[in-house]
């Protein structure tokens, strides 16, 4: 999967195997191997739904809300790492279908928007 570097980036995931999501804490940190890091977190985590927002508990679907500009230090590869709390304090990491190793590609914005004149 490639993204785009400086462009705001959003994961719609899906937990498998629980019955639903209410109550639950989702955090996640997204980082290369030149110690650029963002954290996010739901807002019962430290975070707010602008960074992490549980968007149907029922059928345990989530988004991860990466901010425009977050990653435009990054390097070429970054990776993703997402952790998931039970309300009885169980934790769990999580792995993104597309991405089963956690990797991802970051690409340089390729352009830079101007008002025509």
């Amino acid at each position: 999967m490639k993204l785009t570097k400086g462009d705001s980036i959003l994961f719609s995931c899906t937990v498998n195997g629980i019955e639903n999501l209410d109550n639950w804490k989702i955090r996640c940190e997204i980082y290369d191997d030149y110690q650029h890091s963002i954290k996010l977190a739901t807002a019962n985590s430290g975070g707010s739904d602008e960074q992490i927002k549980i968007t149907d508990s029922e059928n345990c679907k989530f988004e991860i809300y990466v901010p425009k500009d977050a990653t435009a230090d990054f390097d070429d590869i970054a990776y993703i790492e997402i952790e998931v709390e039970s309300p009885d304090g169980q934790v769990q990491t999580l792995n993104i279908r597309e991405l089963p190793d956690g990797r991802f590609e970051l690409k340089d914005q390729k352009i830079t928007w101007t008002t025509p004149s």
